[in-house]
C-alpha cells in the first residue's frame, strides 16, 4: 500500500489556523482517516501528543518521509462538531474555489477576548416583546404537520415554503423550531438583514425566552466568537443572524431556516464565494438536519428546483390575519412630465399620502439609491465627476459633499465645473435624502425617519429606527431595501416604490429577478392589519414584465417570463455559470494573464456543453487603481464547473502582483 499523508490543524481556534503541520498516515489508519478526521499526533519535544484535526489527505508530500512523524490514533471521543465543519470547508474549498485556510476561517471564528456579558444582555434588552404566537390558520397547521410528521418518521428533508407577504411564514418558523428543540436538537435561524434581527428575535424570545443566540455584522470577533460557544456549549438553542450564523458548532444541529431565502445577502462575496442556500444543504447533509427555505418572492434557482422535485413546495396562499393584499396602481412617470409634474412624487401617490396622514395612518417609501442624488455633472458641457481611483461617477451626499460607494473617496462639491470652468453644475437622480426633503417640502409638519447605510452606521441603529416607526414617532419611513424585507408595521396604508425599475439598468441577468422580488416585497408592506393598503408604483417602464407581475403579485406569471430568458440566453437556473475575475494594480499584466488564462480554458475545455466567453473588461474595469477583467463560461453540468475551478487554481496559484478570483453563479455581473 501507497504512503498516504495527511495536513492536521493543531489548533483551530486561534491565528494559528494559519499553520499547518504534516503527518504520515500509518496503514492501519489509511481507511479511516478523511477531511474532518478527529486525530491524536506528536507534537514539540518529548513524548507530548495533542488533538488535531484533518484538513486534506494526499499522496505525496514536498517533505522527507523519513523525517515526518505518524498519526498515532483516530480520536474517538472527540465531538463530531469540529469535524463536521471541517468537511463542510473542505466541501466549501472543492466547490466554491480558494484556500482550505479561506474556508476554514469561513465556519470557524477565531478566538479573540472580549470583556464579560454584558453586549449580549444588551441587544436582547433593546428588542421588543411580541404579543405570543396565536393559533395558527388552517394553512399554516398543514404546513407544521406535513413537516412534523417527515420529521417523527426520520425524514430529514428541503422544503421551500412559498407564502405570500403577510401569510405568517415566521409563525410556521417558531412551530417548526419547537418541534426540533423538544426532540433534543437546535436550530439556525438566518435572516438577510440586521434590520429583521431585531424583529425575529422578538417572535423567537416569546416563546424560547433567552435560550437564544444573536448574531449580527456589528458584532466584534470576540463577540461573535463567544456567541458560537454559547452554542457549541449548549446554552443556547437556537441561533439567529446573517449567513455567518449557519456555521453556529452545535453539536445536534436538527433545521435550517432561511428566511427570504431569495435575497442576494445570502451569497458571499470574498472567497470563498459561497451561497448559503447550498451550504446550508450540505451542511444539512452531513449532520442529518432538514432546511427550509421561505419567502414570498422564492428565487428563481429555489423554485426550478421544486420544480423538478429537488426540494418539496409547501405553500401559504391566505393572509394570516384574513386580510387581503393591497390595491397596487402603476404609474407612468412619461405621463406625470407631460402633465407638468416634475416632482419625483406623481399626483397619484400625493394623494394616497395626503389621504393616510390626514387619517393618522403611516407611509413607507422605498427607493433603491441612497444619498441625495445618482451622479453629478455640468449641463454646458456633459462633463461627469467621477472618481479619480475607480471608474465610476460620484454621489452627491447632502448638499456639498461627494463619495464614491467602491474605494470611499471623499471631495468637496465644486463651485464650478473643473474641465469647462461653468457653474451651471449639479446633481441628477434621486436619493433617499432627495425623497425625504421632497415629501417635507410636500407636507409641511410630517414627521420622518430615513433607513439607509449613511442613517445606520451605529451598532444599535436599525432597531431603533424600526422601534420609532412602530410607535409612530414617525409618519413616513423612507429608505432602500432594507425597509421593504419582512417588516410588519400595521398602520401602515400606503407604500410608495419611488423609482421602481432603478434596477432594471443593472448589467446582470438577474436584473429582473431583483426588481419584481423588491417591488413585490414592497408591495406586501401595506394594509397587513385590518385597514386597506395602497401601493404606488413608479415607473418609466410600465410595460415591463417584472414591473406588470408584480403589480399583480404574481409569482408564477414572473417565474415563466423569467424562465424563458434564462433558457434563450442559457443562465442559471438552466446553465451552471462561472465568473472568473483577474485583477492587478498593473494594467499590461492584468491583461497578459487574463489573455493567458483564457487560452488555455478554450484549449482544455471549450465545446461538448462548455462555453467560454471573454477575457473582457469588468463593468467597472479599474477601482481603487486596481484593472480587472472577467472570464465567463457556462456549462451543462456543475461537475464540469468544478473541474475547471481546480484547474485554475493550479494554473494560477504562484502569480505574482495580480490575483484570479473564481465565483461560481455568481448573482451579478462584474
Amino acid at each position: 500500500m501507497s504512503q498516504k499523508y495527511a495536513d492536521i490543524i493543531i489548533d483551530i481556534s486561534h491565528e494559528g489556523v494559519d499553520r499547518t503541520f504534516e503527518y504520515k498516515i500509518p496503514d492501519e489508519l489509511v481507511q479511516r482517516v478523511q477531511v474532518g478526521s478527529v486525530v491524536k499526533v506528536p507534537f514539540g519535544q518529548g513524548n507530548r501528543t495533542r488533538q488535531g484535526y484533518v484538513i486534506s489527505v494526499k499522496d505525496s508530500s514536498e517533505w522527507d518521509s523519513d523525517k515526518l512523524k505518524e498519526i498515532l490514533q483516530i480520536d474517538e471521543k472527540a465531538v463530531e462538531v469540529e469535524g463536521n465543519l471541517i468537511r463542510l470547508a473542505g466541501w466549501m474549498r472543492e466547490t466554491y474555489g480558494g484556500t482550505m485556510i479561506a474556508s476554514l476561517r469561513t465556519v470557524m471564528p477565531v478566538k479573540e477576548k472580549v470583556a464579560g456579558r454584558k453586549q449580549r444582555i444588551d441587544v436582547m434588552d433593546e428588542v421588543p416583546e411580541f404579543a405570543p404566537v396565536g393559533e395558527l390558520t388552517a394553512e399554516q397547521a398543514e404546513v407544521v404537520n406535513t413537516f412534523e410528521k417527515d420529521y417523527d418518521a426520520g425524514l430529514r428533508d428541503r422544503y421551500l415554503l412559498h407564502g405570500i407577504t403577510g401569510s405568517g411564514k415566521t409563525e410556521v418558523y417558531i412551530r417548526l423550531a419547537e418541534k426540533v428543540i423538544k426532540s433534543g436538537s437546535s436550530v439556525i435561524v438566518l435572516v438577510p438583514e440586521i434590520a429583521l434581527t431585531y424583529q425575529t428575535v422578538a417572535r423567537f424570545r416569546t416563546v424560547f425566552g433567552n435560550r437564544i443566540s444573536i448574531l449580527n455584522s456589528r458584532l466584534s470577533k470576540g463577540e461573535k466568537y463567544r456567541e458560537f460557544e454559547r452554542a457549541r456549549s449548549g446554552e443556547t438553542d437556537i441561533i439567529i443572524g446573517p449567513r455567518s450564523a449557519l456555521f453556529a458548532p452545535f453539536e445536534k444541529l436538527g433545521l435550517i431556516i432561511i428566511d427570504e431565502e431569495h435575497d442576494g445577502s445570502y451569497k458571499s462575496e470574498t472567497t470563498p464565494k459561497y451561497h448559503a442556500r447550498e451550504v446550508s444543504f450540505e451542511r444539512a447533509r452531513i449532520e442529518g438536519a432538514a432546511v427550509v427555505l421561505g419567502s414570498a418572492t422564492p428565487s428563481v434557482v429555489s423554485y426550478y428546483m421544486a420544480e423538478r422535485g429537488d426540494i418539496r413546495r409547501l405553500t401559504l396562499k391566505r393572509r394570516a390575519s384574513g386580510g387581503s393584499l393591497a390595491e397596487v396602481s402603476v404609474v407612468d412617470m412619461r405621463d406625470e412630465l407631460h402633465r407638468g409634474n416634475r416632482s419625483i412624487i406623481s399626483g397619484e401617490l400625493h394623494r394616497r399620502l395626503s389621504d393616510a396622514f390626514s387619517a393618522g395612518e403611516q407611509a413607507m417609501l422605498f427607493i433603491n439609491r441612497r444619498g441625495f442624488n445618482s451622479f453629478v455633472s455640468c449641463r454646458e458641457c456633459g462633463e461627469v465627476i467621477r472618481c479619480p481611483r475607480c471608474d465610476v461617477s460620484l454621489s452627491l451626499h447632502g448638499n456639498a459633499k461627494l463619495m464614491c460607494h467602491y474605494c470611499g473617496h471623499t471631495e468637496a462639491m465644486p463651485s464650478a465645473c473643473p474641465k469647462c470652468k461653468s457653474k451651471l453644475i449639479g446633481g441628477y437622480g434621486t436619493g433617499t435624502e432627495k425623497v425625504e426633503a421632497e415629501i417635507k417640502k410636500l407636507f409641511p409638519g410630517i414627521r420622518t425617519l430615513r433607513m439607509d447605510k449613511d442613517t445606520t452606521q451605529r451598532k444599535d441603529s436599525h432597531g431603533k429606527i424600526i422601534e420609532a416607526f412602530r410607535r409612530h414617532d414617525a409618519d413616513c419611513l423612507i429608505g432602500t431595501q432594507m425597509i421593504v424585507k419582512g417588516h410588519d408595521f400595521g398602520n401602515v396604508t400606503v407604500v410608495g416604490a419611488v423609482l421602481a425599475d432603478l434596477g432594471l439598468f443593472d448589467s446582470d441577468y438577474e436584473s429582473a429577478e431583483r426588481t419584481f422580488d423588491l417591488l413585490t416585497q414592497a408591495a406586501g408592506r401595506a394594509g397587513r392589519a385590518e385597514k386597506k393598503g395602497y401601493v404606488v408604483i413608479q415607473t418609466y417602464q410600465p410595460e415591463h414584465y417584472s414591473v406588470i407581475t408584480a403589480a399583480k403579485q404574481d409569482f408564477e406569471g414572473f417565474y415563466q417570463y423569467e424562465m424563458a430568458y434564462r433558457r434563450m440566453l442559457r443562465f442559471p437556473p438552466v446553465y451552471e455559470l462561472l465568473g472568473v475575475l483577474i485583477t492587478s494594480k498593473d494594467e499590461e499584466k492584468c491583461t497578459l494573464l487574463a489573455d493567458r488564462l483564457t487560452d488555455e480554458l478554450k484549449q482544455h475545455f471549450e465545446g461538448k456543453g462548455t462555453d467560454i466567453i471573454g477575457p473582457a473588461e469588468a463593468v467597472i474595469y479599474r477601482i481603487d487603481e486596481v484593472y480587472r477583467k472577467t472570464v465567463y463560461i457556462k456549462a451543462d453540468d456543475a461537475c464540469k464547473l468544478t473541474g475547471i475551478i481546480d484547474f485554475i487554481q493550479k494554473r494560477t496559484v504562484n502569480i505574482e502582483d495580480a490575483e484570479v478570483q473564481t465565483d461560481l453563479n455568481p448573482l451579478r455581473i462584474v
